[in-house]
């Protein structure tokens, strides 16, 4: 029963953000959306499926096909897709970067789409995942509903991601496949990077919480500096912080092995080299006018806060 109430809770406290959501874009349209078309804004999408499973249904991490079209229409008609392929100048740009996280199948067949349609798209893998590994943070999502405790996601490091794999039985690891993704495939992601308008960027080896990792464990997990994987040389010096959170010291780390752009945080920031870059994450809730620009109106006020502070 207290599972129950305490699922209820959650759902209606979904339900009231997104209503708080939806007025916020009234809002700000009414006021003619100031701001929107003058920075580079970035929109990251997860699963794109029908029948999600659920790791990404839970945590509110897919779209279904009928919502992805209409969220992709909505984006074209107020915003200029930016194309990293054709322009080398394109983070000083204005305009919609289409950006995707964990390798999901379904993420596939949505860039099948947007390559037909000439939109560009970074998709953001965890190599190991897509080579059969777990995936750490739906391994430790798994674990916290068996056990009826609250997810906490700085675990998802390796330390603790060996200790709980250990501890699954096979029924429980059947379980646990079933409960995440589904992830590309080696052969799929090589049809990801034949399609003309992709490109392929770094999530880390596994879906780990940066600030949780030692400075050795970050520097083992950037992509680009391990041997294991025939596509890393097609991957683009870009990452994207699983869990959208890392700190400046591992800002500095990875721009000291020659990482270009990190998407993380709230707001446009440089540390070094390095350009940091929010992005809007994109799920079913948004799915009109209103709900996508009151996205953008939370996501450009978070910024200037954090600017400030």
């Amino acid at each position: 029963m207290g599972d129950f109430i305490l699922s209820q809770s959650k759902t209606i406290k979904r339900n009231l953000l997104c209503i708080i959501k939806w007025l916020i874009g009234c809002i700000y349209l009414a006021i003619g959306a100031p701001f929107h078309r003058s920075e580079l804004l970035a929109f990251v999408f997860h699963e794109v499926s029908d029948n999600p499973r659920e790791h990404p249904r839970l945590t509110r991490t897919y779209s279904t096909n009928k919502v992805f079209s209409k969220q992709i229409s909505l984006l074209s008609s107020n915003f200029r897709f930016i194309n990293p392929l054709a322009d080398p100048q394109w983070l000083n740009k204005a305009g919609c970067l289409i950006t995707f996280d964990d390798g999901y199948k379904g993420s596939l067949a949505a860039a099948r789409k947007l390559d037909v349609m000439g939109i560009s798209s970074i998709h953001f893998l965890n190599l190991d995942t897509i080579y059969g590994q777990m995936n750490s943070s739906a391994l430790l999502h798994f674990i916290s509903l068996q056990s009826r405790k609250d997810i906490k996601w700085p675990d998802s490091n390796p330390t603790r991601f060996k200790a709980l794999l250990s501890g699954l039985s096979n029924t429980q690891l059947d379980e646990l496949d079933l409960f995440s993704g589904p992830y590309m495939d080696p052969s799929e992601l090589a049809e990801l990077i034949s399609l003309r308008r992709t490109l392929i960027g770094d999530h880390l080896l596994n879906h780990w919480h940066p600030n949780s990792l030692t400075q050795n464990e970050f520097l083992h997990n950037l992509s680009k500096r391990s041997e294991k994987f025939s596509e890393i040389p097609k991957m683009k010096y870009y990452l994207a912080a699983p869990h959208g959170q890392i700190d400046f010291e591992r800002v500095k780390l990875a721009g000291d092995r020659n990482y270009e752009v990190i998407f993380s945080g709230f707001s446009r920031a440089r540390c070094g080299n390095v350009q940091i870059i929010p992005r809007i994450d994109m799920n079913n809730s948004i799915n009109s006018k209103p709900s996508l620009f009151g996205a953008i109106a939370i996501s450009l006020i978070r910024g200037k806060i954090s600017a400030r502070s």
